[in-house]
């Protein structure tokens, strides 16, 4: 099984590589919180980095079919991104986590928590669990909250390192699929 680093051509004709970027989100607000953070990813490293953009909303993650789609999107992952607003995770797609965690076969990347604001935290998802999910599965934890520029998008500086790693052309966010 190939990590999201596959070689591809970039538009020079040179090997480059894909930056694959899954982002997970509960509502419509977590998918806007999602949509304005991978815009941001593919203007800041459009010289830089080819991405491949995944979207999966929590309530099709209960599908047996788009669950299994999902998964296999998540363990070539460089990227994980999640938007939650709840305090925990519904029972399926904490059962679509655990899923695939074993499988996880890429050395590097980043389980990324992406919530609107720092103010209510306690009433947020506990990030404490997300840790331990992310270094069950070989990530590195981060959470980014908003707003942290004027569009509300989380500002990049915590991504840096993990992009700065892949190299590619860019390419901008693909923004469909059922989930819209």
């Amino acid at each position: 099984m190939s990590t999201g680093r596959d070689e591809v051509f970039g538009g020079n004709g040179r090997k480059t590589a894909r930056c694959v970027v899954v982002s997970i989100y509960e509502d419509l607000g977590g998918r806007e919180l999602l949509l304005d953070l991978c815009d941001s990813l593919a203007r800041t490293f459009k010289e830089e980095l080819k991405f491949r953009f995944d979207w999966w909303r929590f309530k099709y993650l209960a599908d047996p079919e788009i669950a299994m789609e999902a998964a296999l999107s998540a363990v070539r992952a460089d990227l994980i991104l999640l938007a939650v607003q709840s305090s925990a995770l519904p029972d399926h797609v904490e059962k679509w986590f655990e899923g695939w965690l074993p499988n996880r076969v890429a050395g590097d990347g980043a389980l990324v928590l992406v919530q609107p604001s720092r103010e209510g935290a306690s009433s947020f998802f506990l990030p404490s669990s997300l840790r331990l999910t992310a270094k069950r599965a070989r990530l590195d934890y981060l959470r980014l909250s908003s707003p942290g520029s004027p569009t509300g998008a989380p500002e990049m500086p915590p991504l840096q390192p993990y992009i700065n790693r892949l190299l590619a052309d860019g390419e901008q966010p693909l923004h469909w699929g059922i989930n819209e």
